[in-house]
């Protein structure tokens, strides 16, 4: 394709923000897509639907006495994941930010650093003894978009989304304008109504501070915490009690994404007799402390030796016990993984940790009374970090993508955070974010023009301002029922509702749009095969074409949409037939694509 002006990518939206229904959100199926230089072949195509901009999102921070330093590092480097938030497409998400400590205590037993039995309990922290200003009302930030008013959106490729304007007032943040279908609220009353410094206006639970600076209030837990650390189980505590400080953070139909900060590794504890601080290293038990976490918790190739004459002990192929090994005095990982899983579809979570690595050995050394002793796995005792077996074996077991890897494990002595907090905010981005369909559309071959902004191609007015795409829409539910969905009608809301609308006439229906990140000039890889981004764009890959389903109710857990459709070549294919194959109003020589 096609047009010779450098295009401006700006699109101006108008997000009616609907009385509140929370919705999940469904998973599109990925079939093969079979290039064709024939026009309006039937492509089948696919794109991550989200129905919901809501994110929950917990922060583990290890509360030991050896975290001082780190925690130091996640404030200075939580700016960097706000950031990436910000600039997801229709600005930050509706967002619920909490943090909590892996301190559960040692009941019934008192044990030296442990001074209360149940710890911190999962619950959420605003900073020691909650001495924060903010957050109010809650322990946990409440950061979402108004609803029942109208924003005026405006999105430009590479920048933050600006609102030039809005109707939305402090009536629009109490809690009756956030409720369900059945009536209940799904955010805590006490909001108060703010405009952000990109002019949108949002409901909040602080003032007089930025996000980031809240939550360097809250993420400074201290470094009096217990020194047997309960990470996984905090987690799951925090998750599943929705009572007293936890009351209202976790929203069914949200996205979860929980990150730990720490230095040592888990020991959520199933046995209680495990923190009898009674024993020697002759005794069952042996002393109360870090190694026995690592004795009843983890196996290796070499069973576990207490007494080495040679001073240390190199283990291989470790591994978190399981729930049917006699020696297992933790809870085994998959009482977590299981947890989630049942909680949320597995692609509404996101699990990530900076800990200390574990590279398939570890070593255990001799403490002052020659006890053993984890020997670091980064840094240098007594400040390093311990090798974090079990909960690097839950965060792999819960990634669903192997890349994740990269920013998913972190080394906690590496001294910078900010790739493993931005690697975070991605992936939150790519949830929330409806990304393009990977072809153009027969039967909506411009629709930039078509939803009234510069048009892409050089089709005359009449053509180009037409979409009527050729595309088969179904949800498929978790038992394989199959509904079609049908486009959404024209004498409502113009042909595109909100995505979330209690008043659409149909129970959903779809529609297209257009996002201009779906219409980069020259896609990846592209300028090798003649794209030029000022001369010869492509605006690939769907020249902006977006499909939207728009839902009056939530679909059920585990729905799945599949989408197929009459597409269009991206570029002229064949240049000597007299058609406009790519119809963008050029046809053979005409079209700079049949000069490459």
């Amino acid at each position: 394709m096609k047009t010779s002006f450098h295009h401006v990518f700006r699109i101006l939206t108008i997000a009616l923000i609907a009385v509140a229904v929370s919705f999940s959100w469904a998973c599109i199926e990925r079939p093969m897509k079979v290039a064709d230089p024939a026009p309006n072949v039937i492509s089948d195509f696919s794109a991550l639907q989200s129905t919901t901009r809501d994110v929950d999102l917990i922060f583990l921070v290890d509360t030991s006495r050896s975290m001082e330093d780190e925690q130091i590092l996640l404030r200075q480097n939580f700016p960097n994941l706000v950031r990436v938030l910000k600039d997801i497409s229709g600005g930050l998400p509706n967002l619920h930010l909490g943090t909590i400590s892996p301190d559960l205590g040692t009941a019934p037993y008192n044990s030296a650093g442990c001074d209360h039995p149940d710890g911190d309990d999962g619950r959420f922290m605003k900073g020691v003894s909650n001495a924060c200003v903010n957050p109010i009302n809650q322990n946990y930030v409440v950061d979402v978009e108004p609803r029942g008013c109208t924003v005026e959106k405006l999105t430009a490729e590479g920048e933050a989304t600006t609102c030039p304007s809005h109707d939305c007032a402090q009536a629009n943040c109490e809690q009756a304008a956030f409720t369900d279908l059945e009536g209940n609220p799904t955010e805590p009353a006490g909001l108060i109504f703010a405009v952000d410094e990109n002019g949108c206006p949002r409901c909040r639970n602080y003032s007089g501070e930025s996000l980031e600076d809240v939550f360097s209030c809250m993420a400074n837990l201290g470094t009096e915490g217990c020194g047997l650390e309960s990470q996984l189980e905090a987690v799951y505590r925090a998750v599943t009690d929705r009572s007293g400080a936890n009351s209202g953070f976790l929203r069914d139909n949200a996205y979860l994404a929980i990150f730990i900060i720490s230095d040592e590794d888990d020991c959520s504890v199933k046995n209680t007799e495990f923190y009898n601080p009674i024993g020697d290293i002759n005794s069952p038990l042996g002393k109360l402390d870090n190694f026995r976490c690592t004795e009843f918790g983890v196996k290796c190739d070499e069973p576990w030796q207490r007494v080495m004459p040679a001073g240390s002990m190199t283990y291989h192929n470790c591994s978190p016990r399981g729930s049917n090994d006699p020696l297992n005095m933790l809870q085994p990982i998959d009482r977590y993984t299981s947890m989630l899983r049942q909680l949320k579809d597995a692609n509404m979570i996101l699990v990530g940790a900076i800990i200390g690595p574990y590279g398939n050995q570890l070593t255990i050394g001799l403490d002052g009374t020659n006890y053993p002793k984890m020997d670091p796995s980064c840094g240098v005792a007594p400040n390093g970090a311990d090798p974090a077996v079990r909960i690097e074996a839950f965060v792999r077991e819960m990634l669903l993508d192997e890349d994740d890897v990269s920013w998913a494990l972190t080394g906690i002595c590496s001294g910078d955070y900010s790739p493993a907090l931005v690697g975070l905010g991605n992936r939150i981005k790519e949830m929330v974010e409806v990304q393009c369909i990977t072809t153009p559309l027969a039967g909506c071959p411009d629709p930039a023009a078509a939803n009234g902004a510069l048009p892409l191609t050089h089709l005359p007015a009449g053509d180009a301002g037409v979409c009527t795409p050729l595309c088969s829409v179904q949800d498929i539910d978790a038992d394989a029922n199959v509904t079609e969905i049908p486009q959404c009608p024209v004498d409502y809301q113009g042909g595109h509702p909100a995505k979330r609308d209690l008043n659409l006439p149909v129970p959903k229906c779809f529609h297209v749009t257009f996002n201009p990140e779906c219409a980069v000039p020259c896609p990846e890889n592209s300028t090798l095969r003649g794209c030029d981004p000022v001369n010869t764009p492509w605006f690939g890959p769907s020249r902006g074409a977006e499909i939207i389903i728009s839902r009056r109710a939530d679909p059920t857990p585990g729905t799945r949409a599949k989408i197929a459709c009459a597409g269009l070549p991206l570029t002229e294919k064949l240049c000597f037939d007299g058609k406009d194959n790519d119809v963008d109003g050029l046809i053979d020589g005409h079209d700079p694509d049949c000069s490459n």
